[in-house]
């Protein structure tokens, strides 16, 4: 079965699913499945229009562990990036625990993607300095400047207009300084200037780090690192400096949790602490300060029935009742629905097409369909699933096409028990 995609493709994807059965990142949405529904309802109601008009909102993804949580949220990011949306992935975990707003601003910094069309020569480049960069290089681009040629001083006085016009009433002062400072250093760079260690701390103070530098004091007024009593001030101020300055349209801002809610106590003052970020963010996105975000939480039921219900205002916040397409507007998306053994199977045609395309050869229809159905059920039958969870299939799929590129073969159910616990293909009496 043919898929759209490039053998270099087909090659990473390959690769980053035998290395680990997660959404192999921006290539998640060559093997998506059964959320496309849900994912176009999101993408028409809020990324064609509404982000750019500066409304903002609050989803919160639910599912159980392997239930494709990530796997939604980079097929979201790519749809972001069709629309020309400034997306940021953040993994809510040790260097990034939610009781602390300057550990979520310092990890959206660091994580900020920009769109397509604004791409530079290394695509895997995340961060506030590579939006700010790209965007230069784009704006001078569009001024009839091409990469490797001098920068004509009508092009640069142009784009220099953004970082030195004045900015009244910002969220933050010294932030709006400080982006002024960089986006301004960034044309420089460009223009052929030489990156001073100065550079380098003002870089590293507007990604949130604690960075205190006489020359940052003297040169940008820039005396206070951030804190965690500044940090979502910060980020309102960079949101609206992309938006208003620069022109970006809107932002896609994910934090995924996976299962790492166990993290704090529960009732701690730590997960009190998370509890009242996320209530800020959902509150003071609804009030419009954060214009034109979507912000995606994403987490396991258990967080939603054990936590958040101890937390009426939030609770309330997220809601019982679950997204459907004729409900765009309800923030609590549950995957855990969605999945079914058609799912599957439909997860499972994309994988032997891509697999396929890999390793250059062609592998029959018929035979895969029966491989991917005998391989759910030994699933079930072997772990007691009543719904097999999308990364298991994925898994133990991914290593049974390894070994169908050297010989495919129709498996039995036996077959398939015995490669579920093995992971080998038993021998027929001929190979024998």
């Amino acid at each position: 079965m043919a898929v759209e995609i490039s053998r270099a493709n087909a090659r990473q994807i390959r690769a980053k699913l035998m290395s680990a059965p997660v959404a192999p990142g921006s290539y998640a949405p060559f093997i998506n499945a059964g959320t496309e529904k849900i994912l176009s309802v999101l993408e028409q109601n809020y990324f064609c229009e509404d982000l750019a008009e500066g409304v903002s909102c609050f989803k919160y993804l639910e599912g159980d562990y392997g239930s494709g949580k990530t796997q939604f949220i980079q097929s979201l990011a790519e749809r972001a990036d069709h629309n020309q949306l400034v997306s940021a992935i953040v993994n809510i975990g040790v260097e990034c625990p939610f009781n602390s707003p300057l550990a979520i601003f310092k990890s959206i910094m660091a994580s900020f993607v920009p769109p397509r069309k604004h791409y530079l020569e290394n695509l895997d480049d995340k961060g506030i300095e590579v939006l700010l960069r790209a965007w230069v290089v784009g704006r001078l681009c569009e001024l009839g400047w091409n990469v490797g040629e001098e920068v004509p001083d009508m092009a640069r006085r142009q784009v220099e207009q953004n970082f030195t016009r004045t900015w009244h009433g910002p969220p933050d002062q010294q932030m709006a300084y400080a982006l002024m400072a960089l986006g301004k250093r960034t044309l420089d760079w460009e223009c052929g200037a030489d990156e001073s260690s100065t550079d380098r701390d003002l870089r590293s103070w507007v990604r949130g780090e604690n960075v205190r530098s006489k020359a940052l004091k003297e040169i940008y007024g820039l005396h206070e690192p951030a804190r965690d009593e500044t940090a979502f001030r910060r980020l309102k101020t960079v949101v609206k400096f992309l938006r208003t300055r620069l022109g970006f349209k809107g932002f896609f801002i994910a934090f995924d949790e996976g299962t790492r809610t166990s993290v704090f106590r529960r009732g701690s003052v730590k997960q009190k602490q998370a509890i009242e970020n996320m209530l800020s963010m959902i509150n003071e996105n609804a009030e419009g300060e954060f214009g034109g975000v979507m912000f995606m939480y994403a987490a396991t039921p258990d967080f939603r029935s054990d936590v958040i219900q101890n937390y009426q205002a939030l609770n309330d916040r997220i809601g019982s009742v679950a997204f459907v397409p004729g409900r765009p507007m309800t923030p609590l998306i549950e995957l855990q629905g969605l999945n079914s053994d058609a799912m599957i199977r439909e997860i499972g045609i994309k994988l032997y097409g891509v697999f396929a395309k890999a390793d250059g050869i062609e592998l029959d229809d018929e035979v895969q369909l029966n491989n991917i159905d005998v391989l759910v059920e030994a699933l079930k039958n072997l772990k007691y699933y009543e719904k097999v969870p999308p990364r298991d299939f994925v898994y133990n799929y991914c290593r049974l096409l390894d070994h169908q590129k050297l010989g495919e073969a129709s498996l039995s159910p036996q077959d398939a028990e015995q490669f579920v616990k093995s992971h080998e293909i038993p021998e027929t009496e001929d190979e024998e």
